[in-house]
């Protein structure tokens, strides 16, 4: 039974993001990046994290960064090039890198869809509520985030979803399948990152 958009009844076009590379691709480089971090880096990066969780985007400076890290302002510049949208770019592709860098393993080890599905989803939803930076940004910057989950911004998450997950679906779906079901996933994931329920383990 083909698998239709649980919104409009028919199943997705294929979108631009699943044909290409550049989605898989960042993520490779952002995992490598990770992988590649020095110890002082990753305390840097990490130094940074909590700032963000601690105070959000807006109110975290530099010198905040360097405090926590235990370094030197100068020592933080000459790390992240650019200042603070540096910094917090930085932050995103290595929660990205360190989250690929544990799954990847996995989801290509799974012998079915069933156990992709469990790896996979429950990663998701294990990340969601296990690191404090959504959460914060959520309480303090809302701004921030939920335009990327409202209605207009969804294809943008569905393009993205798409890319990330078809090379690992298409193992077990026909190509013209994953789409619809990357989107449905995707639903269920963002329901319950936002929403938890008590229930479900």
């Amino acid at each position: 039974m083909a698998i239709v958009s649980p919104v409009t009844g028919a199943a997705p076009p294929a979108s631009p993001a699943a044909t290409g590379l550049a989605v898989p691709a960042a993520i490779v480089a952002m995992t490598a990046s990770y992988e590649a971090a020095d110890a002082s880096r990753r305390r840097l990066v990490e130094a940074a994290e909590r700032c963000i969780v601690r105070w959000g985007i807006r109110k975290t400076s530099l010198d905040d960064i360097a405090r926590e890290g235990g370094v030197s302002r100068a020592t933080v510049y000459r790390a992240f090039p650019g200042g603070k949208d540096r910094v917090v770019a930085e932050v995103g592709a290595h929660a990205v890198g360190r989250f690929f860098h544990a799954l990847s393993p996995e989801l290509s080890a799974a012998g079915s869809l069933e156990d992709l599905l469990v790896v996979g989803i429950g990663a998701l939803l294990r990340e969601a509520a296990d690191n404090p930076v959504l959460p914060s940004m959520v309480e303090h910057e809302p701004d921030l985030v939920l335009p990327h989950v409202t209605f207009h911004r969804m294809a943008g998450l569905f393009d993205l979803a798409d890319a990330v997950s078809r090379p690992h679906l298409e193992r077990f779906l026909p190509p013209d399948q994953v789409r619809p079901a990357a989107e449905l996933l995707t639903r269920c994931v963002l329901t319950f990152a936002f929403r938890p329920a008590d229930w479900l383990d």
